[in-house]
């Protein structure tokens, strides 16, 4: 029988999509209009895992 992984990654994935925006425009308002928020955001976390390889 496969040992079953917890999934940590995909609900910070989630979190950040649907309240980072919100976040900053109420937090840091002054910071938020320097986003241009049209453009999707990219998503690096297999470069950070080159970085930083799981040992």
């Amino acid at each position: 029988m496969s040992e079953v992984k917890a999934d940590y990654d995909n609900p910070w994935k989630e979190a950040l999509t649907e309240y980072f925006e919100p976040f900053l425009e109420f937090f840091f308002p002054q910071v938020h209009a320097l986003i241009d928020w049209s453009r999707t955001p990219q998503s690096l976390d297999k470069e950070l895992q080159q970085i930083f390889p799981n040992d």
